[in-house]
């Protein structure tokens, strides 16, 4: 890393998460970048997610594997930034300890299980936002965190490269991704069923022949390549487990648009100004979802079942369940018909 002028004020922001939540820092980062701060990303994630952008957010990028390199990069630049950003979902022992090291000032937003929890370096979440508005909050007031256009959320350059993912996708230059399942296959209650999944493709591989559907995933999810790959339609791919995250984002980057769930990669899909179709369960889609902001190319499926939404940072639907890991059968999900999907498919993407 090389030291950043003296003249501009240096900002950190710690990226802990998830392709999703890291994705969801590009307002704010928009927003360092109009007041000419210096900026540095600390990528401290196993996943990767310091490949999705390229240099024109930042001054510098700092990558980060352990915790112990954590500490050591903290006490090397000992209260050198002036102000670090940490979003309410990355904020463990090691990465405050860290934080309050190398920052004269941290500023982050945090929540518990029953709601907000006072820290006088903390700023309370606020329910009904976005968790990009969320990290925006970090920066400004209430009303001045609102997104209001879904530009503000693209990603601003973007790097393609076509050849990377020539190897999985041929010449074929039309192709949808599908991700069937979500949270690295560990959050059921976003989970539409697999059976569901089969129906959907089973639909549409027959139907749209000469268009291929492209289905992706991490190491967590290649339980279900098997039952994908069983269908034998040859406009079904499936890669789950197969790409690196830098192929994927450039597979989404090439693709005519998502399928899928909440999940990183339709955040991805978003960012990378594709159209998305997302079928949410337990999840508030007014809250992690993008039609609320363009309807045209986002559109969401949900259940009207009653006791949804119930996952959420505050004020979730307890009605049934209080806490959507425990719901007995999932019927936000189930509920939700293959066929309604196929058609909703069809209509948004206009085949």
């Amino acid at each position: 890393m090389k030291l950043l002028s003296k003249k501009k004020r240096k900002i950190a922001v710690f990226f802990t998460g998830g392709l999703g939540d890291a994705l969801l820092y590009i307002p704010l980062l928009k927003e360092l970048q109009k007041k000419q701060f210096a900026i540095t990303g600390i990528f401290y994630s196993k996943y990767e997610n310091d490949c999705l952008f390229d240099n024109s957010l930042f001054d510098s990028k700092i990558q980060i594997d352990t915790k112990l390199l954590l500490i050591w990069f903290a006490v090397r630049r000992f209260k050198y930034f002036t102000n670090i950003y940490i979003n309410h979902l990355g904020a463990g022992k090691g990465i405050k300890l860290a934080a309050m090291l190398c920052s004269k000032k941290i500023t982050q937003t945090k929540t518990t299980s029953r709601g907000i929890k006072k820290d006088k370096r903390a700023r309370t979440v606020i329910p009904v936002f976005t968790d990009a508005e969320q990290n925006l909050y970090l920066l400004y007031s209430r009303q001045n965190s609102l997104i209001k256009h879904i530009e503000e959320l693209y990603l601003p350059h973007p790097i393609i490269k076509p050849g990377l993912v020539k190897k999985f996708t041929g010449n074929n230059s039309s192709y949808l991704i599908v991700q069937v399942a979500a949270g690295n296959n560990t959050t059921p209650f976003k989970n539409w069923p697999l059976r569901y999944w089969l129906k959907l493709v089973t639909l549409f591989c027959s139907a749209y022949k000469n268009i291929d559907l492209i289905i992706l995933g991490d190491q967590t999810e290649t339980g279900y390549s098997q039952a994908f790959n069983e269908l034998q339609f040859i406009n079904c791919k499936v890669l789950i487990g197969k790409t690196s995250v830098e192929e994927l984002f450039n597979m989404v980057a090439q693709s005519s648009g998502y399928i899928g769930l909440d999940s990183g990669i339709m955040h991805m899909a978003v960012v990378l100004q594709k159209k998305t179709l997302s079928i949410f369960g337990a999840s508030n889609e007014s809250i992690y979802g993008y039609a609320g902001l363009d309807k045209e190319n986002h559109k969401v499926i949900s259940s009207t079942i009653s006791c949804r939404p119930c996952s959420s940072w505050k004020n979730a639907n307890t009605t049934r369940v209080t806490n959507p890991m425990e719901c007995p059968d999932f019927a936000c999900l189930t509920s939700i018909d293959p066929l309604l999907v196929f058609q909703q498919l069809i209509e948004h993407f206009q085949l």
